[in-house]
């Protein structure tokens, strides 16, 4: 019964927009270059020869591996493009960028689906990323031309986040060894539905996150019998704040936001994609119209991405990110808080170790 909806949502969603990004990739290098770049001919702004069976791979697995933790691709398609595929110029930030705004789709459509989704909780995130992203670019090419000491300090930031994180892991798996809390009740249902020869997700079908109360700038968000109490100033700040870093170092934000959303707000990773997906969307879509756009329009300079490319990863990344909207619910909490634990404080190394030696590939 439960495998009838699931494929037609794939056949009827899925489908149909993989096959319209692939077009827009077959379309855009016809468009920008009058032929289409692969395995034969070098993409003429990356300089460097991929398939784009290649491309759609990579998409995949970035797109997968982090909208699982409720993120988008780039964090991992970047520094992929630049030290394996050897794309190091600089169209490769406005072209992960597009990615980023592509791929969490699939998230986005099969976290709805499955009751994660809430307009209050992204509405006001969300406005605070399109202050921040019309604001980030300028910094960059400006302040920040040299982003090496910024990224130090946001590298050290992930670390402890990343910590964090771990630490929390731990204190969720203990918290399902008593017998307490989400994460043991996501350990019951799990064992019970196994015991009757179910499918074994930890998060009954049907729940869905409900908005409670809106009230004196604050929104009551509940899931599954738990209640967080925000305040829509906060959301709107961390959001302004997210976007601002984000957009200057070219990335969507969801490495930044997910972890303040787990370590300070303390949503549940079945929670903060709700927001975080809607956020990285809007996010890269303000960023790379900056980028493309008012910032050439302000400097003169225009710095154009390979949009096959993009497109032709953002096609796997979609799919990927879809597949992991439908696999979360089996994944317990604190296995998750481990992946992004694991994620954010590599992430952070990296960022760190990059300020005092020459790593190959940039961030």
């Amino acid at each position: 019964m439960t495998r009838k909806p699931l494929l037609r949502e794939f056949v009827t969603e899925q489908v149909p927009l993989v096959a319209l990004v692939l077009a827009l990739g077959f379309g855009a290098a016809e468009l920008q270059h009058g032929f289409l770049p692969g395995g034969d001919v070098a993409f003429p702004l990356a300089g460097v020869k991929v398939p784009v069976w290649h491309l759609v791979w990579m998409g995949f697995w970035t797109g997968y591996t982090m909208a699982v933790v409720g993120e988008a691709a780039g964090i991992f398609a970047l520094p992929y493009t630049m030290s394996i595929l050897q794309f190091a110029t600089p169209s490769v930030t406005p072209t992960t960028q597009l990615l980023t705004f592509l791929n969490p789709f699939g998230a986005l459509f099969g976290f709805r689906r499955s009751g994660q989704f809430n307009r209050d909780l992204a509405l006001w995130v969300c406005l605070g990323g399109v202050a921040g992203g019309l604001i980030g670019p300028f910094i960059r090419v400006t302040v920040l031309f040299d982003a090496r000491p910024f990224t130090f300090v946001v590298g050290l930031a992930l670390v402890v986040a990343g910590g964090h994180l771990g630490w929390a892991a731990i204190r969720g798996f203990r918290a399902r060894k008593s017998g307490s809390g989400l994460e043991a009740r996501f350990y019951r249902e799990s064992e019970d539905r196994r015991a009757k020869g179910l499918a074994p997700s930890g998060i009954p079908e049907g729940e869905r996150i409900a908005t409670l109360s809106r009230d004196a700038g604050r929104i009551v968000i509940g899931y599954w019998g738990e209640e967080w109490r925000l305040s829509r100033a906060a959301l709107t700040l961390t959001g302004f704040l997210v976007g601002i870093v984000s957009a200057a170092l070219g990335v969507g934000g969801g490495f930044l936001l997910v972890p303040i959303f787990s370590a300070i707000y303390r949503l549940p990773m079945y929670v903060l994609v709700a927001a975080t997906i809607p956020y990285v969307i809007v996010l890269s879509a303000v960023g790379l119209f900056t980028y493309s756009v008012i910032v050439p329009s302000v400097t003169g300079t225009l710095v154009a991405p390979e949009w096959a490319w993009g497109c032709f990863a953002a096609a796997g990344g979609i799919l990927g990110a879809w597949c992991a909207a439908k696999t979360q619910r089996f994944v317990p909490e604190h296995l998750l808080k481990l992946m992004l634990g694991g994620l954010t404080g590599t992430v952070g190394a990296l960022y760190v170790a990059g300020f005092f030696f020459d790593l190959g590939f940039r961030l």
